[in-house]
Formats: structure tokens, C-alpha cells, sequence
């Protein structure tokens, strides 16, 4: 189901990086050719912190398979902006339940139809890579409305930077 509010990706020419047949949107990212259902498109009517102009998003998974636990972001109106996200289990206890509830009641969305992403970042320290997750504000989707928010969560014992992985690489 597309929200009302949900628009079509505009095509600009025969160049553009943005192909649109019958219900599929064809978006040629930095990853390749990525084909999204736009009945599965997600609208978030405030876009991403640091993003309010981008509206229309579709996830899929990592094209790198190695990176199977996390799935892409992937703007529908801007090919360049694509965001890695790990979807959260709940039974993992990196954020709780009831702060998750909290948050689904003031976005007035049912529980049991919400799918929580994290944002996930990547940064070079010296000689490793750093992988984190965005705690403090999750990306809560409404299933039924395939509808999103970014939502910084009420409780502040929620890291931005909460590291998940620390790579270490060898000196060349």
C-alpha cells in the first residue's frame, strides 16, 4: 500500500539515473542497478535528520552479501543517498520495548506493525574501521502504512555512537 502523500519518482530523460516500468522504480546507485516495488516505497513525511527533502525511500538488501545483516536505505529522488541500516531485534536488548512503545504511541503507531531500523555509520581510525549504530533516534516504520519517522527516543541513556564492530586492518 503507497501513502496518499507518496509521489511518483520524477523521470527526467532518457540519461537519468532514475527508470520507472509498470510498479518498479529502477535507480542506478553507486552499489549498480537497484530495482525497488514502489508498492513497497516508504514515505516519511519529515525525511531523515539532515535530509527533510527526501521523502520517498525503498529498502532492499546490501548488494555485497557479506553484509546480509544490514539492508540499504535508498533514496528514490536522489540516487547519491543511500543509507546502511540494521534492522532492530527486539530480543537483542539494545533498546528496550517499552521505549519503543513510547516512541510508536507519539508517532501513533500500532506496535505490532512496527519495523525499527538503525542508522548505521562507518569511520577509519587509524588503522581499523569503526561500525556503529544510531540508538537515540531509530527509524520506525508502520508496516501497514509504509510510512516512516526518525524518532529521537525519550530515554537519553541511548547512545548516537554505539559501536557494533571494530575491524582491524593490517599495515601495508
Amino acid at each position: 500500500m503507497t501513502p496518499q502523500n507518496a509521489v511518483a519518482p520524477a523521470v527526467s530523460g532518457p540519461d537519468s539515473s532514475l527508470a520507472v516500468q509498470d510498479q518498479s522504480v529502477t535507480i542506478e546507485t553507486r552499489f549498480g542497478a537497484l530495482v525497488f516495488d514502489r508498492e513497497n516505497a516508504i514515505y516519511m513525511p519529515r525525511g531523515l535528520m539532515g535530509y527533510a527533502d527526501y521523502r520517498d525511500f525503498g529498502i532492499t538488501d546490501m548488494p555485497d552479501p557479506r553484509l546480509d545483516q544490514f539492508k540499504l536505505l535508498q533514496s528514490f529522488s536522489e540516487p547519491s543517498l543511500s543509507f546502511a541500516v540494521a534492522p532492530l531485534a527486539m530480543e537483542n536488548g539494545l533498546v528496550e520495548a517499552c521505549d519503543i512503545a513510547d516512541a510508536c504511541r507519539m508517532l501513533s503507531v500500532a506496535f505490532e506493525n512496527a519495523a525499527v531500523l538503525l542508522i548505521v555509520a562507518t569511520r577509519r581510525i587509524a588503522n581499523k574501521t569503526q561500525v556503529s549504530v544510531n540508538l537515540r533516534a531509530p527509524v520506525i516504520i508502520d508496516s501497514a502504512s509504509r510510512t516512516g519517522w526518525q524518532h529521537v527516543l525519550g530515554n537519553s541513556r541511548y547512545p548516537v555512537r554505539h559501536v557494533i564492530a571494530d575491524v582491524n586492518h593490517s599495515a601495508d
